[in-house]
């Protein structure tokens, strides 16, 4: 069964794109999910508006089991940037980011992408995991570099980020590669 259409379903998830009303249940789930970094409600709003398109939230039952949060970076039309991606505790260790990220790149929007960045702190290792296994299962290959420096938040209180860039890739590697 395809992934990353509105309204396909894998085991107990429903996979869709959000709207508008989704950016508060969106906020929450983030919230529920550290580390990551907890933004506005606003700005989970603008996600599930104004990039509804690379955005893949997943349901089942009782809400929100996890979301991709991503975005085609403007300079850049062949890479997808992942800002965020969360998945409840219970609905965890079963493929479920990697399940979402293959179902975005399915998406017509992503028919130009050729690579794929996201960037996570040195700790994060579950991140870390699911990145270098995506870009072994897809048979390509992964650079990191440092991004942003500890310098560059603003009350110093975050860890650095890496930039994590995989790639290139094509829609074989999607049809075929999973």
């Amino acid at each position: 069964m395809m992934i990353g259409g509105n309204g396909s379903k894998i085991g107990a998830f429903k996979f869709r794109t959000p709207e508008r009303k989704d950016g508060s249940a969106l906020y929450r789930l983030i919230r529920d999910c550290p580390p990551l970094d907890v933004n506005s409600i606003y700005a989970y709003c603008l996600l599930a508006d104004h990039f509804a398109k690379t955005v893949v939230l997943a349901e089942y039952e009782n809400g929100l089991a996890g979301a991709v949060t991503a975005y085609i970076r403007p300079e850049n039309p062949d890479t997808l940037f992942v800002w965020q991606i969360a998945v409840v505790a219970d609905a965890r260790r079963a493929g479920l980011g990697k399940k979402m990220l293959h179902g975005l790149m399915e998406r017509p929007v992503c028919s130009g992408v050729k690579y794929m960045e996201t960037t996570i702190s040195p700790s994060n290792e579950a991140s870390k995991n699911l990145f270098i296994s995506l870009a072994q299962q897809l048979k390509c290959g992964i650079e990191t570099r440092p991004f942003l420096s500890v310098a560059d938040f603003a009350e110093g209180v975050h860890e650095e980020e890496h930039l994590y860039r995989i790639g290139p890739f094509g829609p074989a590697n999607y049809l075929h590669g999973k």
